[in-house]
């Protein structure tokens, strides 16, 4: 029997690494779109009719380049799709991520891109079809490969619905089956691969959606020969057992460009033209320091671009007089959340705030604040949102958050902080929960009491205004979109609100993002001094800062 071979190269939640160079820190980066040109030039040179270039999603958001192309750059097209249409990109999927930038990002972007970008399961509600294309057929050395795509059906749990109000998403494992059926009678391919961005399992996982369907759609859907997975940032190549007993390889390179999969695969043809049978090796290559003569054609075509971005980004816009560290907001109030919760507070003209870290380190220095800064004050392109909340439900939102955060302590040597070893990375230690679920709030006094039970700790003293906190009454809460639609369950299982409930308490939102107004107040104030404001804190306080004092250490080392 003859033999044909096939290159199948992934790349997946890139996040804005189109070139090598951290923007945000103005030093010399790895990874990168720039990079995987220059792979990807070689692998065609070896494998010229058989190589398949394919991406999982989430790359046209994350980095000041990604801002930059998708709301400052004054070019119709996008400059994203004409990298990628460079690189010889032949399918991709959408991502979450690539959904929050709204319509008039993410359809300029599938529209430029000279392949298609999938989601199965994104249903139109005006036509009850997908909009995007739900699958592709590629044919290489006379094999005819199907790609099916789908996008994690969670977005509602995080992107307002205003964004995505015309569409609904379907659960991939159902939208899976479906589709299969169809590929396998309408097109009849040789080979099916699948493209999700959805992790391979845990991750939110409700009667509405299962975020991570990789593990459970090889399981349970049969017709895949490969799946291509991202979402989960995970590194990972992994055998899962289909319901007719087929080992499904699953691959996942990792994120931000550092690393591509190569998935060669080998086909035994019959004398009739038909395949026999199909093998396949995977390989993860690390391509983050890579160059080569592509790399620099690369970096030639898109050069304007890279100073355009560059010069956006070390636009300077004001001065600290003093330095912000992330790392503070972990041990109570803080110069980094309360810069935020001032700005919300100054945009909303709300009587509370509630805001999270968003990194779990990062350092702002005294001096000039330039664009790029903002990008480690605030990580994503998130919409203010201003709700009706009530004083009780204040306290329960609260109490959540910091049962998310705060460990029971039984006496001084007990710890503080939920932490543990990382699950990447076990000789590390981090938080236990997600640092962006830790809300804090502004515009009331309060006590945090870390030897009270889960439900207990939170003690609302009075308004910041000294004026009395009242239980009955309703507050306007300013809050992101992220959270204002039920994101992180403080608003459903904390506050107790059902999503009708959080619909109807929605006075206002704005119409640009935290980052764009964080901006604006700089530019504003010109000299800002950020401070703690001290209006809430940990209790007993002998207590917590000598925990503090050890777990600091613990999460971020000696020197932080």
């Amino acid at each position: 029997m003859e033999t044909r071979n096939i290159t199948i190269l992934f790349t997946t939640d890139i996040h804005g690494n189109y070139f090598p160079y951290d923007f945000r820190h103005e030093r010399w980066g790895k990874g990168s779109l720039q990079r995987v040109h220059g792979f990807v030039a070689q692998k065609c040179k070896q494998n010229p009719v058989g190589t398949i270039l394919i991406d999982g999603g989430d790359i046209i958001q994350g980095e000041p380049t990604s801002y930059f192309f998708n709301y400052v750059h004054d070019n119709n097209r996008h400059r994203v799709a004409d990298m990628m249409n460079f690189i010889g990109y032949d399918v991709g999927v959408m991502g979450n991520h690539d959904i929050e930038t709204g319509h008039d990002v993410f359809d300029r972007f599938v529209g430029d891109c000279n392949f298609p970008i999938l989601g199965a399961n994104a249903i139109d509600n005006e036509t009850g079809f997908p909009y995007f294309e739900p699958y592709t057929i590629i044919k290489r050395s006379g094999i005819k490969i199907a790609v099916l795509g789908f996008i994690t059906p969670a977005i509602p749990h995080w992107i307002p619905k205003s964004v995505w109000e015309d569409m609904h998403f379907e659960d991939i494992t159902e939208s899976a089956k479906k589709w299969i059926a169809h590929i396998k009678e309408v097109e009849e391919p040789d080979y099916i691969i699948g493209i999700l961005h959805s992790g391979m399992d845990e991750g939110i996982n409700t009667p509405e959606y299962k975020e991570n369907a990789t593990r459970e759609t090889a399981m349970n859907v049969d017709g895949f020969d490969l799946i291509l997975y991202g979402h989960d940032h995970s590194s990972n190549i992994e055998e899962v057992e289909s319901l007719s007993g087929k080992n499904i390889l699953c691959v996942n390179p990792g994120c931000y460009a550092n690393t591509i999969a190569e998935i060669n695969l080998t086909f035994k043809i019959r004398k009739d033209g038909k395949v026999a049978e199909s093998s396949s090796e995977c390989q993860l290559h690390y391509i983050g320091t890579l160059n080569n003569s592509q790399v620099s054609e690369f970096k030639r075509q898109f050069r304007l671009d890279f100073k355009k971005v560059r010069e956006f980004s070390s636009e300077k816009i004001g001065k600290f007089t003093n330095s912000v560290n992330v790392a503070d907001a972990y041990f109570g109030s803080s110069a980094y959340i309360d810069l935020i919760q001032e700005l919300q507070l100054h945009t909303s003209k709300a009587d509370i705030s509630f805001a999270a870290p968003l990194f779990f380190n990062a350092t702002i220095e005294a001096g000039d604040i330039k664009v790029n800064n903002l990008f480690d004050l605030y990580r994503f392109e998130d919409h203010l949102y201003t709700l009706l909340l009530k004083g009780s439900e204040i306290k329960s939102y609260l109490e959540m958050s910091y049962d998310c955060w705060t460990n029971q302590m039984k006496d001084e040597n007990d710890d503080f902080l939920l932490i543990g070893p990382m699950k990447n990375n076990p000789s590390r230690m981090g938080f236990k929960n997600f640092i962006f679920n830790f809300d804090s709030a502004a515009g009331i006094r309060y006590e945090v009491d870390v030897r009270k039970p889960k439900g207990e700790k939170v003690n609302i003293i009075s308004l910041e205004n000294g004026e009395p906190f009242d239980y009955g009454k309703y507050y306007k809460v300013a809050m992101t979109a992220y959270r204002s639609n039920g994101g992180g369950e403080l608003l459903t299982k904390g506050a107790g609100l059902s999503r009708d409930d959080i619909m109807k308490r929605i006075i206002t939102h704005t119409e640009m993002d935290v980052r764009y107004y964080l901006m604006q107040y700089i530019k504003e104030k010109v000299i800002i001094t950020p401070k703690a404001h001290n209006h809430w804190k940990f209790i007993p306080e002998n207590w917590v800062s000598k925990a503090a004092a050890r777990e600091r250490v613990l999460l971020f080392g000696k020197n932080e």
